[in-house]
């Protein structure tokens, strides 16, 4: 067998094992093996051993259900190391510990001490994540929810930061389960106009989508039209790509002025779409502004912001060890 062959046979045995491996098998057991380890970890090393014992119903009430002291206690907490992360890292930020660490010792300690505080608070988020999973029967309901989402965005970009280092400063996207306050303090009002609100842009979307296709074609042509002003006379505009740059950032009204029109058919053109954008911010502002309306004309409904899976009477069972 030539070499040709041989590599071939090496390829097609390597496709034949992907499409033909158990993807979701290997899967489950990763995740699985993880839930062990956190487990381990969690429940035999990092807790008090008053607590190693605690069954899955009490770890649900604690951090479901705010209604209850211990609950709501937790809560508390959890949004005091919230914010804590938060000016974390701002201040981390303002010392430039991270790009200038090596230009002193002391920065160098300091670099040190931020890392260890930050990875201290992803570690507190993980294994807080981690227990929330752990005590659902269907844990996937909770991942798949809308807290369960800003959940898992508030601890990925610290991981994914070992690969990519610039999503470290995504971590603030644990500000957005700061929201839980309106769950924690019962404050009924303003989980009410929360929901009038996000049921009015919900409805708005799909015309909103259409609307800004047609702002996309709109802006496509105008810039091949710009382009063919100025390409002769303007070396700013080198391709039909600046001249739909262009476009864009003098519809939405932006208009850095790195790129301008210099012919008098360019500046005629220009005028027409600075003032074809002012209509065109106030057509989703008054989509938003109808659905409003007319959400507030239906029947009030109570809308919680909390989207935590709580198991039904015949479901409490499950919850327990």
């Amino acid at each position: 067998m030539s070499a040709k062959d041989k590599i071939k046979s090496l390829f097609g045995r390597v496709y034949r094992w992907i499409v033909e491996a158990d993807w979701r098998g290997m899967g489950r057991k990763v995740i699985n093996f993880i839930g062990a380890v956190m487990h381990k970890i969690l429940f035999d090393w990092l807790m008090p051993k008053r607590y190693r014992g605690i069954t899955k119903q009490r770890i649900y009430e604690i951090i479901f259900k705010s209604d209850t002291p211990a609950g709501k206690r937790f809560d508390v907490w959890l949004l005091v190391l919230i914010v804590l992360n938060i000016v974390l890292l701002v201040v981390d930020s303002l010392t430039g510990t991270t790009t200038t660490m090596t230009q002193s010792a002391h920065r160098s300690v300091s670099y040190l001490v931020f890392k260890l505080l930050e990875w201290g608070f992803t570690l507190i988020f993980t294994f807080e994540y981690y227990l929330r999973v752990y005590c659902l029967k269907r844990p996937w309901k909770y991942v798949f929810s809308f807290w369960g989402i800003i959940d898992f965005l508030s601890i990925f970009p610290a991981y994914l930061s070992l690969f990519v280092p610039a999503t470290q400063a995504l971590t603030v996207l644990r500000l957005l389960r700061v929201m839980r306050i309106f769950r924690i303090f019962k404050m009924k009002r303003f989980q009410d106009e929360a929901y009038h609100l996000l049921m009015a842009m919900r409805n708005s979307a799909i015309k909103i989508v259409i609307f800004m296709l047609f702002v996309l074609v709109a802006a496509v042509i105008l810039g091949t039209m710009m382009f063919s002003f100025e390409s002769t006379k303007n070396e700013a505009f080198d391709s039909i790509l600046t001249g739909i740059y262009w476009a864009v950032v003098t519809i939405t009204t932006v208009g850095y002025g790195d790129v301008a029109p210099v012919t008098v058919g360019g500046r005629f053109l220009a005028v027409l779409v600075m003032l074809l954008g002012y209509s065109i911010i106030a057509v989703p502002t008054g989509i938003v502004a109808g659905e409003t309306i007319r959400e507030y004309k239906r029947r009030p409904r109570r809308f919680h912001l909390n989207e935590d899976p709580e198991p039904d009477d015949d479901e409490d069972e499950a919850v327990r060890n």
